[in-house]
């Protein structure tokens, strides 16, 4: 029985074309989105099982009520917490502490990279699975200034050679020692750093004022992550019950609220619910799993809804058959699963679609730009049984009330023909959800719209400083370097400048500027540090004062200002400013120069203050080059690198490639443009059931109207003109929503486009324009049949 039921599935599907396609496609896109969840969420749940005690490893988190009762909770602990804990030899196997309070530049002389890092002690790798590819773990973290690498950190300084022993400046902290290199992650891991500090160096980095007095005092619930090892024959009560306890001793002593501490096992750190402030873990929340999982659940819907519809209007063709099998002997029972087996196989040739699509999607990441959308994950069979059960699950969804609706017909109706008024009763649901589909449809193409547009905007917009043949190189901070001063003698190089870090994305840093060092007038302002050659470079405009004094190489008592800053400052005009001292922090500058505002942030941001310090030893080196002869320049700078520097890989950015990078959104756009097809494709299959649905029951209205004389064009009418009217409808109803939300987008971005009438009508014509062609393209079809054909059986 189960064989023929597949027979008679395969040849119905085979016997129906393109109704077969046209379904297996719309559930192939929506399962698309549903695999693409599940891999997300797979993913979410992969973290942090390599750890070889992770069912039994928590991190403590701390619960803050102040005086007016009001709580929250941290995920992040007080420094000390961790020693005491380690002293508990009865209820903590293991424990270790992170603080994460490094952001450093990590130099070694010859190159410079910004890093972000924490302070641990060596029980770090007793708690958790990593381990090293160079260095002994037990001593690696030991002693105070000693170092252990992440593999990707040690290969940017020594490539593939073993660097334990060699020494590196970390930022203002001091000279460390490399005592160790971290092997790749075994998995995915909530903890990600690229340098780890032995954890007894705070004490001397605090007593040199390096650091804030922190490691001996309760009053510091964010600074640490405390984790522990519950004993085998420990149990949880007893590690609260010693938390509970230590919170008591800190709450004879506060008057400042009351404190408590909490576990969490490590399994539900990733994903979370969100609800700990202060945690530094980066993964899924349950929030947004649920929110993509519904997401992915209305998308399978609606096409599973279509194919509902165009299953019932395609069985108006099918009465016959059913009711020939009903006389014959079969059971209700019998063709309830024989419709349900069709809508299986149906499914199952989905998947195989889905699959293929997602294949091309994993392989070519077209939705990944800087941000993994779709994570790298090894496709197992737990993953394919997902998959499977999703297809069945899908199929079973869809034609459940098909096969109902089709397996309750009386006999003699269908053999007579007279159930096509009876299916489904009235259209006003499946008009309604028409309506809904083509609404979101539109909205999407909308938000779709205005964000390329946006971009597209900014990529192009003139900032106000040059881009174009300008390579920004990562220059020592030597004004000796040989490097430097050589660049100079190429025949290519026209100009050639330094800057702390290249206008267009971040200053290098904010500063509070203000007139006199007793003033409350504070001023926030970006700042950058710039020699005199990377004003006239960056072609900035100098409409009061003078440039930086190149003959002064260290002019470090010298600020020029943006017009913005002078107005900020409240001086009276540009030609006034020159010459009046401003201190920033400490230091007391004067002012040599007033250039021309630009966007130093982008044209997202609105022109803000900004200051340009003197300083002719930057990291940046810009050098500008004669476009007739750029290849030749850059070869020679390469050349010229690999001489002063050898074994050293030359990292350099051109400017406009770099601004280009910066305002690329094409991931985005194709994860935007995928949905909107997909939406689109959904909406667009349901529409073509309903006019199916709607010529399948109105054929004989049809041929009596062509019998008494109606035209071809007079029943296209006819027949279109209410779907016509569900079209304007959804456009009316998604053109101010999709207007709203664009406009509520565009908000976020200083300099904008706007979404004229112009745009708007151009979306909803391209959407209203495939409407049509599903609508005409079926009544056309009826309007030419034979209404004798239609008529000779009554």
């Amino acid at each position: 029985m189960i064989k023929n039921y597949f027979i008679i599935a395969w040849r119905s599907l085979i016997k129906n074309r393109l109704f077969s396609f046209i379904n297996i496609f719309g559930l192939a896109l929506a399962m698309s989105v549903g695999m693409m969840v599940m891999i997300r969420v797979k993913d979410s749940f992969s973290y942090d099982h390599f750890h070889p005690h992770r069912a039994y490893t928590y991190r403590i988190t701390s619960q803050i009520t102040n005086p007016e009762k009001l709580s929250w909770e941290l995920a992040s602990t007080p420094l000390p917490l961790q020693e005491i804990l380690d002293s508990d030899t009865l209820a903590v196997q293991a424990s270790t502490s992170l603080y994460p309070g490094i952001y450093e530049t990590l130099t070694d002389g010859a190159k410079d990279i910004d890093v972000a890092g924490c302070f641990t002690q060596s029980s770090f790798f007793d708690v958790f699975g990593f381990t090293l590819l160079h260095g002994n773990a037990r001593t690696a973290l030991q002693h105070p200034y000693s170092v252990v690498l992440s593999k990707a950190t040690a290969e940017k300084f020594f490539g593939s050679n073993n660097p334990v022993g060699s020494m590196l400046t970390v930022g203002k902290l001091g000279v460390f020692q490399i005592t160790g290199v971290l092997n790749e992650d075994p998995g995915k891991t909530h903890i990600k750093h690229d340098v780890y500090i032995a954890y007894a160096t705070i004490d001397k980095l605090e007593t040199l004022g390096k650091l804030p007095a922190k490691s001996k005092t309760w009053n510091s619930f964010e600074k640490a992550y405390t984790y522990i090892v519950l004993n085998d024959h420990a149990s949880l009560d007893d590690l609260q019950r010693h938390l509970n306890s230590v919170a008591q001793s800190i709450n004879q002593q506060s008057n400042h609220g009351t404190f408590a501490f909490n576990t969490q096992k490590l399994s539900a750190i990733t994903p979370n619910w969100g609800t700990l402030y202060n945690d530094f873990a980066r993964a899924a929340s349950w929030g947004k799993i649920i929110t993509e999982g519904t997401v992915a659940f209305i998308i399978l819907l609606a096409a599973c809804f279509n194919y509902t519809s165009l299953s019932i209007a395609r069985s108006l063709t099918r009465t016959r058959e059913i009711g020939i099998r009903k006389i014959a002997g079969a059971k209700r029972s019998q063709i309830f699963f024989q419709y349900i087996v069709e809508s299986i196989v149906l499914s199952l040739f989905s998947l195989v679609l889905a699959a293929a699509m997602l294949s091309c999607i994993l392989e070519y990441k077209p939705f990944n730009d800087g941000y993994e959308f779709i994570p790298e994950i090894s496709v197992d069979w737990v993953l394919i049984a997902c998959f499977v059960g999703f297809a069945l699950a899908a199929g079973l969804l869809a034609g459940i009330m098909p096969a109902w609706i089709q397996s309750s017909f009386k006999a003699v109706k269908m053999l007579r023909n007279t159930m096509a008024e009876n299916i489904m009763g009235g259209l006003t649901l499946r008009k309604i959800l028409l309506v809904f589909q083509f609404s979101i449809s539109l909205v999407v193409l909308i938000f779709l719209t205005a964000f390329y547009k946006q971009f597209s905007f900014m990529e192009n917009a003139d900032q106000g400083f040059a881009r174009e043949n300008i390579v920004a190189i990562p220059a020592q901070t030597n004004e000796r370097d040989p490097f430097r001063n050589e660049i100079t003698r190429l025949a290519g190089v026209q100009q050639v400048g330094s800057i702390s870090s290249t206008f267009g994305n971040r200053p290098t840093g904010y500063a509070d500027i203000k007139l006199s060092q007793e003033s409350q007038q504070l001023v926030k302002a970006g700042y950058y540090f710039c020699d005199a050659g990377a004003i006239p470079l960056s072609e900035l405009t100098i409409i009061a004062g003078s440039n930086f004094d190149r003959g002064i190489h260290r002019d470090e008592q010298s600020v020029i200002l943006n017009q913005k800053a002078v107005q900020a400052l409240g001086l009276k005009n540009i030609h006034s400013a020159l010459g009046e001292t401003v201190w920033i922090d400490t230091l007391q500058l004067r002012i040599v120069g007033i250039v021309k505002d630009f966007y130093h942030q982008g044209v997202a941001h609105a022109i803000s203050p900004m200051v340009l310090r003197s300083n002719t030893s930057n990291q940046q080196l810009l050098v500008k080059i004669n476009p007739h002869v750029l290849q030749e320049t850059t070869q020679q700078i390469e050349h010229l690198w690999n001489k002063v520097y050898p074994g050293i890989a030359l990292n350099y950015t051109w400017l406009d490639h770099e601004n280009e990078q910066r305002y690329d959104q094409s991931a985005t756009i194709s994860l935007l443009g995928f949905l909107a097809f997909m939406t689109v494709t959904i909406a667009s299959l349901g529409l073509l059931g309903l006019v199916v649905f709607t010529v399948e029951t109105r054929r004989k209205e049809i041929s009596i109207r062509k019998i008494i004389g109606a035209s071809v064009v007079q029943i296209i009418n006819l027949l279109s003109k209410g779907y016509i009217k569900l079209l304007v409808i959804a456009g009316i109803i998604a053109i101010p929503t999709g207007y709203v939300l664009s406009s509520f987008f565009l908000m976020n971005f200083a300099n904008r486009i706007s979404m004229g009438a112009g745009s708007l009508l151009m979306v909803f014509t391209f959407l209203l324009f495939i409407g049509l062609v599903m609508i005409i393209s079926q009544t056309f079809r009826a309007s030419i049949q034979n209404p004798v054909k239609n008529l000779r059986n009554d």
